[in-house]
């Protein structure tokens, strides 16, 4: 795997890096997967619209084949190489649950697979969502609702041509994360550096493999936040206000996050949406430890990070 690291920082860089990685497969290895499960929908706080469940109508789930796209790749290429490896079960849903999603373009609002997987029915805050794409490859899931004029974010990297792969500046270890969303279901944000790439495999319900970025969880908001479930599907940015990934999983101890990145969420994109483009966002904004609070309070509220309810 090639990072972009200077060289006189290279040896420091690789002995964190790898040092991060033991850290990662043992807490992965005792802690497992960390999900926010709700037993029943009176647990969810929410008005779910009573005309939509006499109706019987469910979500609708659209799982895309590898030649939805053929013209770019499904999987990066680049990190394919990463020999470390975690693994997370995945079971059975046998209740409903949170978790996050957040705006990418019109429309169209991203999650994580595993949030939205099994669900009758899915909510996006208390509005039904009649569609969802699911990519063959990737912990990604594209939501379709027309029920918000909220503003999109943008990623940090999209292919605009042959030759954007290998244009793509990718993050140098140890640079700043910010994971904003939901997690027990309530407003609440961590602060991460990145270490690196790692191979995830989930397995049960479904199967996939695919590199994800690990982060190193430096600081939680609120400080009495004790676990992260439910902020699958949410955010991740970097300092300069870009996604940077879709936070999918966490260990149970602190220490650890992983990340889909933007190579993943492009191809969805570009699969699924008509003329697979995202337009530039005026309303990006930087973002530091000064205040990535504020920030996230105010994404939230703008509508632009949201709930995903899932009932079964």
């Amino acid at each position: 795997m090639k990072l972009n690291i200077n060289k006189k920082n290279s040896t420091s860089v690789r002995a964190t890096y790898l040092f991060g990685i033991f850290v990662c497969v043992l807490s992965i290895g005792i802690s497992g997967f960390d999900d926010n499960p709700m037993k029943n929908r009176d647990s969810f706080q929410m008005k779910i619209n009573k005309d939509e469940e006499k109706l019987g109508l469910n979500t609708n789930h659209h799982y895309l084949k590898i030649n939805n796209f053929v013209k770019f790749p499904s999987e990066n290429r680049g990190v394919l190489a990463v020999r470390n490896a975690i693994d997370i079960p995945i079971k059975t849903r046998t209740s409903g649950g949170t978790g996050t999603a957040f705006k990418i373009a019109n429309d169209a609002w991203l999650t994580a697979r595993h949030v939205v997987h099994g669900c009758e029915m899915v909510y996006l805050s208390s509005q039904p969502v009649r569609n969802i794409y699911i990519p063959p490859s990737s912990d990604l899931a594209l939501m379709v609702s027309t029920d918000f004029d909220s503003e999109a974010f943008e990623l940090s990297w999209f292919p605009d041509s042959k030759n954007s792969l290998e244009r793509r500046n990718d993050l140098l270890v140890g640079d700043l994360g910010y994971s904003i969303g939901f997690p027990k279901g309530n407003p609440g944000q961590a602060r991460l550096q990145f270490a690196g790439y790692v191979q995830m495999t989930q397995r049960g319900a479904y199967y996939l493999k695919e590199p994800v970025k690990m982060w190193v969880e430096t600081q939680r908001q609120p400080r009495s936040l004790d676990q992260m479930g439910g902020i699958s599907g949410g955010p991740i940015f970097n300092k300069e206000g870009f996604v940077v990934g879709v936070h999918v999983a966490n260990s149970l101890r602190r220490g650890r996050a992983f990340s889909v990145d933007e190579y993943a969420i492009s191809w969805l994109i570009m699969a699924t949406l008509k003329k697979g483009k995202l337009k530039k966002n005026s309303l990006k904004k930087e973002v530091s430890d000064k205040n990535w609070s504020d920030v996230a309070t105010t994404w939230r509220k703008e509508g632009r990070i949201k709930k995903v309810f899932c009932t079964i």
